[in-house]
């Protein structure tokens, strides 16, 4: 058995030492780690670098096995099979064969791109580390692939300015020489890194721009990133050559209610919270009882983001992802009566915190108007 089938790589790995520490030591104590977050994160470039530098812990290899071109869930094990190029002897179940070839190995699986695939990942993941107890396996998926002993770790856009600013360098260098960060086109670079949500791929996509385009032109032009962001590799995956794909590929994956649901919520500026989300978004296909399960799933997929306001959860979208549902919504034909609805309820809540503005719940309403500063400006308008 070789040392494995890691490709090597052809660009410079920025930033992220933190990420990589983190899941290395996740993988000492748990034998399944699934590296989760929105589409161009950078999900698989990180699993990579962390699996490579795991290789001497490994004395059975270590494997890549790249699932994004595999449709068919039965194909799963199969795929599995051909990357850890693993005989086929006799008529035994493939997932059979494979356990027993892992059982007494000491192995690190990389099963890249589950998301579309994620309950045979999980089973056929459950199967091996059952068998191997020398295995450990790094997945990547836009959600968790829900399996006792996982361990997720959601990984997180480039900081601004330092990771991200510095990858827009190193590919804008690439595809031009002569070209510089300097102190007069800084902070602009930190803006345009900022507005593309310190994505990895789109900042790639950007740097392509900067062949014929300033820093300053790229970001004035940004207004309409999926027209623009288009110049991907020739051999990257076809989801991953232009941002509108990468997108339209997490849609697809999504549930016509999940889809309905992520469209209307792009109504929202800067964020929002359950009441918001339910008062604004029912109706019209989305029962108001189902808000809250479908926000939950839009969540464990990556599509929206939580964070702790006070004691109030708060959700918001990437920049990126909202702006695509937002053109989803206009594309629908529905988003005059969502921004009226939109409208109507933080004028209520307006209203409502002006009226307990002497009493008890002054506090309270306060926070909430300071949570929602960015939708009371868009209500406003």
């Amino acid at each position: 058995m070789t040392s494995g089938n890691l490709p090597a790589v052809f660009s410079t790995f920025v930033g992220r030492r933190r990420d990589i520490a983190a899941i290395r030591s996740r993988l000492e104590t748990a034998r399944l780690v699934t590296l989760t977050g929105v589409g161009g994160v950078g999900k698989t470039r990180l699993a990579l670098e962390a699996a490579t530098s795991m290789r001497k812990g490994f004395p059975d290899g270590v494997w890549l096995v790249d699932l994004a071109s595999v449709r068919d869930p039965a194909a799963v094990a199969g795929a599995t099979t051909t990357a850890l190029s693993v005989p086929d002897l006799g008529a035994r179940p493939v997932s059979d064969r494979l356990a027993d070839h892992l059982a007494r190995r000491r192995t690190l699986i990389v099963l890249d791109n589950c998301e579309h695939l994620a309950d045979a990942c999980a089973r056929l993941a459950h199967a091996l580390l059952s068998a191997a107890p020398g295995l450990r396996v790094l997945a990547t998926s836009r959600a968790s692939l829900g399996i006792t002993g996982e361990s997720v770790f959601t990984v997180p856009p480039l900081s601004v300015p330092d990771e991200a600013v510095e990858l827009l360098r190193d590919r804008a260098e690439a595809v031009r020489p002569s070209f510089r960060i300097t102190d007069a086109n800084r902070d602009v670079a930190m803006r345009l890194c900022e507005r593309l949500d310190g994505l990895p791929l789109a900042i790639e996509l950007a740097a392509t721009r900067l062949r014929t385009l300033t820093v300053e032109q790229l970001g004035a032009r940004l207004e309409d990133r999926f027209a623009l962001l288009t110049g991907g590799s020739r051999t990257a995956r076809p989801h991953q050559r232009t941002l509108r794909a990468l997108i339209d590929w997490s849609h697809d994956l999504c549930s016509p209610g999940e889809q309905l649901l992520w469209r209307r919520l792009s109504v929202f500026a800067g964020g929002f919270d359950l009441e918001a989300a339910e008062e604004v978004c029912c109706g019209d296909g989305v029962p108001r009882s189902e808000i809250l399960d479908l926000l939950d799933r839009l969540v464990t997929q990556s599509v929206v983001l939580t964070a702790e306001n006070d004691s109030r959860p708060q959700y918001r979208m990437l920049e990126t992802i909202r702006e695509y549902g937002r053109g989803r919504l206009a594309e629908s034909g529905e988003e005059r009566r969502l921004l009226r609805r939109h409208r109507d309820f933080f004028r209520a809540l307006a209203e409502s915190s002006a009226a307990a503005w002497y009493g008890p719940g002054q506090e309270d309403g306060l926070a909430r108007l300071r949570a929602h500063h960015g939708n009371l400006r868009v209500a406003l308008e």
